[in-house]
């Protein structure tokens, strides 16, 4: 098959969108099929001949409110590749109602599907609802990262999947190349408002000056808040601003503990067989992490502020550490089995029309597969 994939962000940008895109058309290529990604992402320093699959990279001008008339015209520039395509695969919402729309009417050959990755925010937008919504009505095959966003958004959802460590790393042991004193944290990903890892930084700021504890949280990524984070260092509590990195196997062996906020943050650093802590201030995060399989008994998930400061304290004091190793030691049982492949073997069996046996989830891929290892 010719499978299309829209995506708004792609690489060199890095985030879950990205990684998820860039590991699935990988599996699919690994499937014999042809995978083009469309994105209007520009390419930074990076070599795009060297993946597996094509990448078309546009350039709209803004203009609003005529922007998606700009859009409109390059897609319908492109539609005799488009037209012959098997599958065109749009990653959420944006690349569909903005971009695409009004083709829908006109491009009839394809397989219409669109993977909606996560939410915009809480609470959610009358707005938000609606362009989802017209999507998943416009797409024969609707798929959804995590189970929570079919109780959200209400639309229709076919199959649902979580994804898989980005990379898979060795275990490490916590802090094994730390120079410093004191508890070592590790986080990666954005410094903005829906991560919760602001709230979490003022709380070990707090906890780290009234028990004068030391602690140290290196941070891999960039975002808005980073200037609000600076605020918090002080003598007790160092952090250590290291960019956008992309190889982190040296920043885990120096971590105790990791903080992750998303899929495959909290994914790629179970991998490690640390224990990972989970910010969940607002009841859609919760929701969101709750969605993982086995989340409760592989992860540490703070609901609220109060319960955030209870537990920094209990680490500063040298104490939970069985219970937290437990977690680590259970989530790496269960990250093992996580595969872009089976995801692939999912989409591939709703992309065919005429499949009759479709997997509802990653997860019934994974029993299925299992099942056949078996016999």
């Amino acid at each position: 098959m010719h499978i299309v994939f829209f995506v708004n962000h792609f690489l060199p940008d890095v985030g879950g969108v990205q990684w998820s895109t860039l590991r699935t058309a990988e599996a699919l290529v690994r499937r014999g099929h042809r995978v083009t990604v469309i994105t209007e992402t520009a390419a930074g320093e990076m070599d795009d001949d060297a993946f597996p699959f094509d990448i078309i990279r546009f350039r709209v001008p803004v203009r609003r409110p005529f922007t998606r008339f700009g859009y409109w015209r390059w897609m319908w520039r492109q539609r005799r590749m488009l037209a012959t395509a098997d599958v065109l695969h749009f990653h959420d919402y944006t690349p569909f109602f903005h971009w695409f729309l009004p083709l829908r009417a006109l491009i009839h050959g394809p397989r219409y599907a669109v993977t909606f990755h996560g939410f915009e925010g809480s609470p959610i937008r009358l707005r938000h609802r609606f362009f989802r919504a017209v999507t998943a009505r416009c797409c024969h095959v609707r798929f959804a990262v995590g189970d929570y966003l079919r109780h959200q958004y209400r639309h229709p959802i076919d199959a649902v999947y979580i994804g898989a460590p980005v990379r898979m790393m060795a275990p490490v042991t916590g802090g094994q190349d730390r120079k410093r004193s004191g508890l070592s944290f590790f986080y990666a990903g954005r410094l903005a408002e829906d991560t919760g890892i602001l709230p979490f930084l003022e709380c070990l700021h707090d906890c780290t000056g009234r028990t004068k504890t030391n602690a140290v949280v290196r941070i891999a990524g960039e975002g808005p808040l980073r200037e609000a984070a600076e605020a918090l260092v002080t003598e007790h509590l160092d952090i250590d601003f290291l960019g956008v990195r992309d190889d982190l196997t040296g920043l885990y062996k120096e971590a105790d503990l990791v903080i992750a906020t998303g899929f495959l943050g909290i994914f790629e650093a179970w991998s490690t067989g640390l224990p990972v802590l989970v910010p969940a201030f607002d009841e859609l995060k919760r929701l969101y992490v709750a969605s993982i399989p086995e989340a409760e008994d592989s992860l540490t998930i703070m609901t609220t502020v109060a319960q955030c400061r209870e537990l920094i304290l209990i680490l500063l004091r040298g104490e939970g550490s069985t219970i937290l190793s437990g977690r680590a030691h259970h989530a790496i049982g269960f990250v093992s089995q996580l595969r872009w492949d089976d995801i692939a073997v999912m989409y591939e069996a709703w992309y065919d029309p005429a499949q009759r046996i479709r997997p509802a989830s990653q997860l019934a891929v994974i029993e299925a597969r299992g099942e056949t290892h078996a016999d």
